[in-house]
């Protein structure tokens, strides 16, 4: 029985006939068949937005629209608002503003917006935040592309200052063009020739141990041929992290497992095939043990060691000192204390990490999302045992990272495998593979002690916090070494002492995330100062106004 139909839809004013299933997604249809990329891909699950086309002129998801939906109608993406060799009114405006950023969800607030115009010329403000509700965007915080609507429909311009002047002018993104016409290409957008499509296998544990099965037997089982490759398959060393010192994560897991989503096998192999298959089914054999939930947990005595040499569980311990903080607070007119905890934060970029790897001669050639392409190129030639000199890593157009996307990800991967097959590898990882494999914002468990003189002015803080780094180092020894440094704030403190560990769990792994734990250990001393504040009857805002540091003043660390 044939699962495939002809039909037939229009795309920006084209006919285009596609022999596709009549259930699979228009977003799909769009960028593969159709090679039309400018309609991202962010959830497949309607809930970002960013692969918001026009159907008949109604903005919908692309993601969770069926092809046989659309058949017979006509369909606008960000590629059909304009001629080749032109922008929309739309598009100028969101250079003008600079409202494309990463430039991910740009093509999916086009849409929103284009919509919305069609059926009203003159929108509100209010109306046009209302339209575009459904399209998420983690870069501009949305005043900018708001604006930009609003000046299409010359309701405000973007105002600049004479020509000549350089403070306050406007200066258009270099790639503002491609990014508002659909061009710019992040990583799920390049499909090398001929490339195989790989998937990973991950660890639904926290931690336990695993047994590979009979893979050849499940390999010819398959539909299509596919190859499998796993930990034993690594020519060089296992091994990569952000800061080499503390490289501690297996690409590929060998035996056990530290937390739930770690990698211990990838299946490549055609599209078609990859695609269907059922990884549920991989012959792996679990036997789950028990996991260092918490901090709690990973520092109690009994615990056992998540890594050998690392005594409590402690990844990295920081601390500064300054001052007699007991005799400081013993002699405040008003103390206060808190304990706060925080949880882990996900980083919500739009874009799923994604890319594609080829060789070129001897050179290995991945083009990936990142922010950190020679860190990349060093750790995925250490995997790979290849001379750095070998791996080129070319960043592609990068949909949000906020700090995660400077580990490595994806790249040793696909690198393997073009390594070992001698052909293009492509990865796309789905929303649940990038929730469950990349970094977060460190969980943290904090106690403070502060104290202010009888005029408000602080006498001394004493802070101490341990930081949850999940199962693998990354970022880790940054922050337990930063927030010490930080964690006084902008105030004038003359006498403070500040303690700060990261803490191996069976947690996700913790990275870089704006600001290096500093915004946790913010939400503490602020808490303090607001209590203080209550306290001695002071404004809160008067209270940091007299204790803000001024120019010759004293920092915590000198």
């Amino acid at each position: 029985m044939k699962d495939t139909h002809a039909l037939e839809l229009t795309v920006n004013g084209r006919l285009a006939r596609v022999d596709a299933a009549p259930g699979r997604r228009l977003s799909e249809v769009l960028r593969g068949e159709l090679g039309l990329t400018g309609t991202k891909v962010g959830c497949d699950a309607g809930d970002c937005g960013a692969c918001t086309v026009l159907l008949d002129g109604q903005a919908v998801c692309a993601c969770l629209t069926p092809l046989a939906r659309a058949a017979g109608r006509d369909v606008v993406t960000v590629e059909g608002l304009a001629g080749e060799d032109a922008l929309s009114d739309l598009q100028r405006a969101f250079l003008r503003h600079g409202a494309a950023q990463c430039g991910i969800c740009t093509p999916g607030m086009l849409m929103a917006a284009s919509a919305l115009l069609r059926v009203n010329a003159a929108p509100a403000r209010s109306e046009v935040e209302e339209a575009l509700g459904g399209v998420l965007c983690r870069c501009t915080g949305y005043a900018k592309i708001v604006a930009a609507v609003l000046d299409a429909t010359g309701q405000g311009g973007a105002e600049s200052p004479a020509a000549g002047a350089a403070v306050g002018a406007r200066a258009e993104r270099l790639d503002g063009p491609e990014k508002v016409a659909g061009r710019e290409r992040f990583g799920a957008d390049l499909v090398p020739e001929g490339a195989l499509l790989v998937r990973v296998i991950r660890a639904p544990h926290p931690a336990a141990r695993f047994r590979l099965g009979d893979i050849a037997a499940w390999r010819a089982g398959l539909p299509g041929p596919v190859e499998v490759f796993t930990a034993a398959d690594i020519p060089g060393e296992n091994l990569f992290g952000a800061l080499p010192r503390f490289a501690d994560q297996p690409v590929l897991a060998e035996a056990h497992v530290r937390m739930r989503g770690e990698a211990v096998a990838l299946v490549a192999g055609a599209p078609e095939h990859v695609e269907a298959l059922d990884l549920q089914a991989f012959p792996v054999t679990w036997e789950p043990v028990a996991d260092l939930s918490d901090i709690a947990v990973a520092r109690a005595e009994t615990a056992p060691r998540l890594h050998d040499g690392r005594e409590g569980n402690i990844l990295v311990a920081g601390a500064v000192r300054s001052g007699d903080v007991e005799a400081a607070l013993a002699g405040a007119a008003h103390l206060a204390e808190a304990r706060i905890e925080t949880a882990f934060v996900e980083h919500a970029y739009i874009e799923p990490e994604a890319g594609a790897a080829w060789l070129e001669g001897e050179t290995l050639v991945i083009r990936a999302c990142t922010q950190a392409p020679v860190m990349d190129r060093d750790d995925t030639a250490r995997v790979l045992g290849l001379p750095p000199e070998r791996v080129r890593i070319i960043p592609s157009a990068t949909g949000g990272g906020f700090g995660s996307k400077l580990d490595l990800s994806v790249q040793p991967l696909i690198g393997l495998v073009a390594l070992k097959t001698g052909r293009p590898a492509r990865i796309v990882y789905s929303r649940r593979d990038s929730m469950a494999s990349t970094t977060k914002r460190h969980p943290a468990r904090m106690t403070g002690r502060a104290g202010i003189d009888a005029d408000g002015r602080i006498c001394g803080l004493d802070f101490d916090g341990d930081f949850d780094t999940g199962a693998y180092a990354s970022w880790g020894p940054t922050v337990a070494i930063r927030v010490p440094v930080h964690a006084s704030g902008p105030y004038r403190t003359p006498a403070y002492r500040a303690e700060a560990r990261a803490v191996h769990t069976n947690g996700p792994v913790s990275g870089a995330f704006r600001g290096f734990g500093v915004p946790q250990a913010a939400i503490l001393q602020e808490t303090l100062y607001d209590d203080l504040a209550a306290l001695a009857g002071i404004d809160r805002l008067e209270l940091r106004r007299i204790n803000a540091l001024g120019e010759g003043d004293r920092t915590v660390c000198g």
